[in-house]
């Protein structure tokens, strides 16, 4: 029940990403074939999910992403320039009041002005006056006009903005951040693969190994039936022969089912479509040479380790927030120029109208002096994430300095099974042959040789077992310092 249920949840996982496999497909179709299959090893498995897996490509994005959002905080410096075009349409006009002076609405005092000055408050005065049909002098004066045209240039350019600066400092870590969890998801991406790759070879070498074995216990029951006809051996070992023989059939089905739960595991990852046939090349006995020619890795002072610099990353990037939250008690300095031209007019007769040009330039000093604390508070804030984070890190890092010791200690380990089973191997198919020697010889029984049969069959699986374990352990170890794997097995941090 639990592979029946493992596999619906892969078919289902592939369904939806079937649209996204489709370019992946196109992409195959170049790479080598043979017999209708894609030829496939580790080195060519990594390098198509590095270029095909949906999650890599997305985190190619959010570096571009992140560089447009830098480009766009410097911008913030740069001068702003906006065209402008505003109507405006009064409803009920402004009413004025002028108390006393130039005979605006009060009398004039001829012993405070010059006979020139008197003549022009006369003139003002006339002009001014409010209609003696409809209003009173006491009523004020009605200004403007119905309809304001506005139309002109606005430039703005900030000169002394400290929360600017900091927000582009921002955007550059997170450039960097992105940058690493870009490279992040590829170790991911590659350690996935690997495992996935190397479960692949597990089960075609178990199902090689039932397989071969199902051939031998066949040629054994026809030998075994053979003697019987003769009169040599009793019926008993016939049916203890045959029995054997097919024991085997459930477990080489389980393990050819398992084989294609891997296959598609593989595919998953790689960002190709399921229905694409692979062969795979190699076994895992191919890298017995490797596993003591490869050294381990030495540098364990997860200097490469991608976790711990994201965590660097965003420490920093959360320190950049505090001097952000700082530079908001600084005072700000922006420059500004307008330069536009209004009309007013009564009507919308627009080849009369009479167009008067406006322009002012002017600098703005804001100091901040109180808001209700609230950049206190913010700041107080920010500066405790910073220490959140520093805090967490050193979780993390003991964390992961544990992983580093048991994927050693499993190496090790591993490497002694397999010289182990190495030596078990040879035992067990020399023991298997004497015993059947003694059977023929009549001096064993039939059980005598199915348990000699079934300790080879266990000496290989153990084998390949040691093997991949060995490998896993190595993989996710490289994963953990931070260093990228290809199929040769030498480790960079590129």
């Amino acid at each position: 029940m639990k592979i029946k249920n493992y596999i619906i949840s892969l078919l289902l996982f592939c369904g939806f990403t079937g649209l996204i496999n489709l370019q992946a497909q196109n992409n195959i179709d170049s790479l080598t074939l043979q017999d209708g299959k894609l030829i496939l090893n580790l080195e060519t498995a990594i390098d198509i999910a590095l270029s095909e897996n949906p999650s890599i490509k997305v985190a190619d994005m959010e570096i571009t992403k992140k560089e447009y959002a830098n480009k766009s905080a410097k911008g913030a410096l740069l001068p702003q320039l906006d065209l402008i075009g505003q109507y405006q349409r009064t409803i009920k006009r402004q009413t004025v009041y002028f108390d006393g002076g130039f005979g605006i609405g009060g009398d004039i005092d001829p012993t405070k002005y010059t006979p020139e000055e008197l003549k022009i408050a006369q003139v003002i005065g006339k002009l001014f006056a409010p209609d003696p049909s409809t209003s009173s002098s006491s009523e004020g004066v009605q200004m403007g006009r119905f309809n304001m045209w506005t139309t002109g240039l606005n430039v703005s350019l900030p000169l002394i903005v400290p929360s600017l600066w900091k927000n582009i400092q921002m955007t550059e870590v997170d450039i960097e951040l992105a940058i690493e969890q870009s490279r992040a998801s590829k170790i991911n991406m590659v350690n996935q693969v690997t495992k996935a790759f190397y479960s692949m070879l597990l089960a075609q070498d178990s199902y090689r190994v039932f397989k071969e074995t199902y051939t031998t216990d066949s040629l054994n029951l026809v030998n075994i039936t053979n003697r019987f006809k003769q009169g040599v051996v009793a019926e008993y070992d016939v049916i203890t022969a045959d029995v054997r023989m097919k024991s085997l059939i459930p477990t080489i089905l389980q393990s050819e089912n398992m084989m294609k739960i891997a296959e598609i595991q593989l595919k998953m990852l790689m960002g190709i479509d399921s229905e694409v046939p692979l062969k795979i090349e190699g076994a895992l006995t191919d890298y017995e040479e490797d596993i003591f020619n490869t050294l381990i890795p030495a540098d364990t002072s997860l200097m490469n380790n991608s976790d711990l610099k994201q965590f660097d990353l965003g420490t920093q990037q959360a320190k950049n927030v505090v001097e952000l939250q700082k530079s908001q008690f600084y005072p700000v300095l922006t420059s500004s120029f307008n330069y536009s031209y209004m009309s007013q007019n009564n009507d919308f007769k627009f080849k009369d109208y009479r167009w008067d040009p406006y322009s002012v330039v002017g600098i703005t000093l804001s100091i901040p002096l109180f808001n209700g604390g609230q950049r206190y508070h913010n700041l107080k804030q920010s500066q405790i994430q910073v220490n959140q984070l520093q805090e967490q890190r050193k979780d993390v890092e003991r964390g992961l300095k544990l992983q580093i010791k048991n994927s050693m200690d499993l190496i090790n380990k591993n490497i002694e099974q397999i010289i182990a089973t190495q030596s078990s191997i040879k035992q067990a198919q020399k023991g298997y042959e004497i015993t059947v020697k003694r059977y023929e010889t009549g001096l064993g029984t039939i059980v005598d040789v199915n348990s000699a049969a079934l300790a080879v069959t266990n000496a290989q699986l153990q084998y390949r077992n040691a093997i991949y374990d060995y490998l896993a352990a190595k993989t996710d170890l490289e994963k953990v310092l931070g260093y990228s794997v290809n199929p040769f097995g030498v480790e960079t941090n590129k």
